[in-house]
């Protein structure tokens, strides 16, 4: 009962907010959306989170002050992302593709004149929901795996929202979906950079182990289309930038574990690079570093692990001894 009171509360207040942004010019809602975005940063909602990310990130390369500017200019930035995904019902998507440049669309032309489906892998960086909208309207079959909010009227009301400028959608659990869409030549978008909990493929980011979602790689093992990475960076009120870059195929020789995680580290490193040319657009309110190889052993093996007897090695995905460099057959790691 209070849960449910405490749903319908939240939607009030979004439906407000959104009507509110909806009947204000584009920069208006822009400037309001990054007065929002300075009050959360100024309340500390998940503030010492996003400090302890850029730590992670960047100790030793930025000042503490540098860091605290691109925290704050992140809530800034997504609090734009989200007040403009409240503004879709009053934004045509010739005017949201008006607003993109893209680099490398040739690609995905010749995929698409060929019949052939892709995977699309992003991150919440820019405006990934306008991007979308942008591709979608320049004639793409795009689609987006999302997972579901917590608050149902919420999430309701976004994929609504969505709809009103072409975006499709899918459940990320829906894989028979998925799966069929990119045999019929569909292009399959994915938001990949959240931390993958435990049971997710662990490689590199910024130098630290992070737990990457293995489904992108999945999908594209199990129907052979091909995976593509762009991130949409905002470069003012009205100017978006995203490159279309491939993905890299792993080197013959590789297990399949192995060449599942050069995949997803070719990910992270694109991922990277783009955060690094503006750190301040990425999302760094989400702990992205929270699960750690040892989290999936118990035991000794584990005891071990903890006390720095072993470490993960992520290109050959396994553990190796401190003492001897040899390869520990730990029973209780499954990738």
């Amino acid at each position: 009962m209070i849960r449910a009171l405490r749903y319908r509360l939240e939607y009030a207040f979004v439906l407000a907010g959104a009507w509110l942004v909806q009947s204000l010019s584009l920069e208006s809602a822009q400037a309001f959306a990054r007065f929002l975005g300075r009050c959360a940063w100024g309340l500390g909602v998940a503030r010492r989170t996003s400090l302890d990310n850029l730590v992670l990130a960047f100790n030793g390369e930025k000042t503490k002050p540098e860091r605290r500017k691109i925290a704050k200019a992140a809530y800034e930035g997504f609090a734009q992302t989200m007040i403009e995904l409240a503004r879709m019902p009053v934004t045509s998507p010739e005017e949201i593709e008006s607003y993109f440049e893209f680099e490398n669309l040739e690609l995905l032309h010749t995929l698409q004149q060929a019949g052939k489906g892709a995977i699309c892998l992003s991150a919440h960086y820019g405006n990934w929901e306008w991007m979308g909208a942008a591709l979608i309207k320049k004639g793409f079959p795009m689609t987006f795996m999302i997972g579901t909010q917590s608050n149902p009227h919420v999430d309701r009301l976004f994929n609504e929202y969505r709809g009103k400028v072409g975006i499709k959608f899918v459940r990320i659990r829906h894989i028979k979906e998925v799966v069929k869409g990119l045999r019929n030549g569909e292009f399959m978008a994915l938001l990949g950079d959240q931390d993958g909990d435990k049971w997710g493929t662990f490689v590199d980011f910024f130098g630290r182990h992070a737990s990457t979602h293995t489904i992108g790689d999945i999908l594209a093992r199990k129907t052979g289309a091909p995976t593509f990475f762009g991130v949409s960076q905002r470069l003012g009120p009205r100017k978006h930038f995203v490159s279309i870059v491939p993905m890299a195929e792993a080197p013959a020789g590789l297990s399949e574990i192995q060449a599942s995680a050069f995949r997803l580290q070719e990910y992270n490193n694109h991922l990277e690079a783009a955060i690094r040319r503006d750190p301040g657009q990425w999302l760094w309110m989400h702990r992205r570093w929270q699960s750690q190889p040892f989290h999936r052993l118990s035991g000794a093996e584990r005891v071990m692990a903890e006390k720095g007897g072993a470490l993960f090695d992520p290109k050959r995905q396994a553990w190796v001894s401190v003492a001897n460099g040899e390869v520990l057959d730990f029973s209780t790691w499954k990738s």
